[in-house]
């Protein structure tokens, strides 16, 4: 009986001890649809192109390390990557990315119908990458 409850005690101190780090790890890592705010995180590697046109032909604008995260605001179509033609807007970078490159953590991202976040990227004759976008 004193085993018994030896381990009883030894498992429920692991199991609070692994709950608190499970909670740790949760505050630390970025909330996820917090307002409606969507995270995206990059999985191509080594760096993913932003552009100023939801295309592979757009100007690069900035790039994006592998594992980094920006806000994801909304989905539009656009050139089709890895059959994936969904392309995102990255609010903090300014540009869009290939959905085929940026996990959303399951949340589903908004179109970019109701708002165009870049409506510059339609004009051909637009040679300036979008506002808020980094060089």
């Amino acid at each position: 009986m004193g085993i018994a409850s030896t381990l009883g005690a030894v498992g429920a101190a692991a199991l609070l001890t692994l709950g608190s780090a499970a909670t740790a790890t949760a505050a630390v890592s970025p909330a996820h649809n917090d307002d409606g705010v969507i995270w995206g995180t990059v999985v191509s590697g080594p760096d993913l192109k932003v552009r100023d046109e939801p295309s592979t032909s757009g100007r690069i604008v900035a790039e994006l390390p592998r594992g980094s995260e920006d806000r994801v605001d909304c989905a539009t179509r656009g050139t089709a990557v890895h059959g994936d033609s969904l392309w995102y807007w990255m609010t903090g970078v300014g540009g869009w990315v290939s959905a085929a490159y940026v996990d959303t953590h399951g949340w589903h991202v908004p179109s970019c119908t109701s708002k165009d976040p870049c409506p510059k990227w339609k004009d051909r004759d637009c040679h300036e990458p979008c506002a808020y976008s980094r060089h």
